[in-house]
């Protein structure tokens, strides 16, 4: 499996992932769940919520790095040597 394939299942999980964690945020705010029903919901929630946010960390991270990256000038053909003077301590 390449990097593109995993990185669509990944996406595609998420996408699943936040779905579901909007038709369970319906679901409580409806009101008319029993207590078990609703605690059951409540920490499959918050399972969805851990993951799509620990994705969009590492989607925040990468794009993070790319830009550093893409900043930083470029120091070819530059040979400049920096050195103290050999009285200073």
């Amino acid at each position: 499996m390449g990097f593109s394939a995993m990185n669509e299942t990944t996406e595609n999980f998420f996408e699943q992932r936040m779905t579901r964690l909007q038709t369970i945020v319906e679901a409580l705010e409806a009101d008319d769940l029993p207590l078990e029903k609703s605690m059951s919901l409540y920490k499959e929630g918050l399972t969805c919520a851990n993951f799509c946010k620990s994705q969009l960390e590492k989607a925040r991270h990468e794009i993070s790095v790319w830009q550093d990256s893409e900043m930083q000038p470029s120091l070819e053909g530059r040979e400049e040597t920096f050195s103290a003077p050999e009285n200073q301590l």
